[in-house]
């Protein structure tokens, strides 16, 4: 059985997408027990990048690299506001639309998405492999803030279905998982009518929406159907808040804004714990300084 990750990396005018996933390849190697490594990206995000990093940097670091074309149609109209502390908010496309492709894309028997953003900071993930359920991922997440709650991100809906995170999702290739990916492209393809049956808010598509409808339908319309991997939990920061620094090996000093004080921040320091961080401008800004610590440097 083949055995490798899977991340998804379309920069954008402001996010080098790519570089996170270069960043986070290299964290995954030196954390996990299988190396093998595929980002999907575009042209434009490979040659800006590799221009930056330098291309036998990026090469070491990515085991397979998948070129794909944008949709332009979906590039324009699926954008979201991005933030880097409650300081700064811009409006930016948001290229998500491949993920639900995963299936086609990925060359291994054995199959674990992982979000760019996702850093890994230890090999928990190796829990994964060879595991008797044939799909994963997680409706459980906890933000380490702990004082901070948004119910928005526990269901599509107040009244609605619990919502997965498509930050991390382990499969197998077989009947189900292909019937999953196909389902998660059919709602994918017909969001409007979905998104007036599920009443997710807003008007952008998320790959989180998608994969948690696809859940409920395969999932014999129960809710929490597909098991969740076996971690004790997502965790998570939010946009609003800050990176200060990578100080050690898989280690980090986080601001974190105060739920009752906006601007205001509490000092954290995380170790040994994978983490969604998400303000990508803070990871891109101590990049530097993770790949210090990683065998890439």
């Amino acid at each position: 059985m083949t055995k490798g990750f899977l991340m998804f990396a379309h920069n954008n005018d402001e996010i080098d997408y790519l570089k996170l996933a270069v960043v986070n390849a290299y964290l995954i190697k030196d954390n996990c027990d299988v190396h093998d490594i595929t980002v999907v990206t575009n042209q434009a995000s490979y040659d800006y990048t590799t221009k930056n990093l330098g291309e036998e940097y990026v090469n070491n670091a990515i085991s397979n690299i998948v070129i794909t074309e944008k949709d332009k149609d979906f590039k324009v109209s699926n954008r979201r506001m991005y933030k880097d502390t409650s300081h700064t908010a811009k409006p930016l496309s948001f290229y998500n639309k491949d993920r639900a492709d995963a299936y086609e894309l990925s060359p291994y028997d054995e199959t674990i998405i992982v979000d760019a953003d996702y850093l890994i900071l230890s090999d928990a993930l190796n829990n994964c492999w060879g595991h008797n359920n044939e799909f994963m991922m997680n409706w459980s997440y906890e933000d380490i803030m702990y004082e901070r709650e948004d119910p928005t991100l526990r269901k599509l809906h107040p009244t609605g279905i619990t919502m997965y995170w498509a930050t991390v999702v382990y499969f197998k290739k077989g009947n189900f998982a292909e019937q999953f990916f196909k389902t998660v492209k059919h709602v994918r393809d017909n969001r409007q009518y979905y998104q007036s049956v599920y009443k997710w808010p807003g008007n952008l598509y998320r790959n989180d929406y998608s994969f948690s409808i696809a859940a409920h339908m395969l999932g014999g319309f129960k809710d929490r159907a597909i098991p969740q991997l076996p971690l004790p939990t997502l965790y998570k920061t939010f946009d609003t808040d800050d990176v200060h620094s990578a100080p050690a090996r898989n280690e980090l000093i986080f601001y974190l804004e105060k739920p009752k004080s906006l601007g205001d921040f509490m000092i954290c320091k995380w170790k040994g714990v994978d983490i969604h961080v998400m303000n990508k401008w803070a990871i891109n800004r101590i990049s530097n300084e993770l790949m210090e610590y990683t065998s890439g440097n």
